[in-house]
């Protein structure tokens, strides 16, 4: 299958319970109204998502839990923003375990790597998944201007 990756893919916001757990329930209301207003696709652990707070475990509970209820009506795309290649690997590895459709990475986030290394790490990751990459281009926030 051809990839066909077009139109609306928002980033879902995280919600969580007043005791710091996911809101699953609170969620999936959102998650549902994304859906009837007909998104394309849908996109997890962004930075409206939280991603830098979730551990890994909650970024997967999260995804599985979105997986199950778009039950293939939409791609499902999960974010990498991680400090390490060999975190930003693991990530897609499990993310495509999981169910995820495909990745949207940001580059390195620990420091400002230049161009070389930041086509390596994304040539790395991608190297390590079948899953398609959408690339996050914020040079503004992430002081990165990715030029692939």
């Amino acid at each position: 299958m051809g990839l066909n990756w077009q139109g609306v893919f928002p980033a879902l916001t995280t919600k969580f319970t007043a005791d710091d757990k996911l809101d699953l329930p609170l969620f999936e209301k959102n998650l549902r109204a994304q859906l009837d207003a007909g998104v394309d696709g849908i996109i997890l652990g962004g930075t409206l998502g939280e991603s830098s707070v979730l551990s890994n475990e909650e970024k997967f509970e999260l995804l599985r839990f979105a997986v199950d209820k778009v039950a293939g009506k939409v791609p499902v795309i999960m974010n990498i923003a991680e400090g390490s290649t060999r975190e930003a690997i693991k990530l897609a590895n499990e993310s495509e375990k999981c169910g995820a459709k495909g990745l949207m990475m940001l580059p390195p986030m620990r420091y400002k790597s230049d161009h070389r290394e930041t086509v390596q790490y994304f040539k790395d990751v991608a190297n390590s998944t079948s899953l398609p990459i959408m690339i996050y281009n914020n040079p503004v926030d992430y002081k990165i201007e990715v030029t692939l």
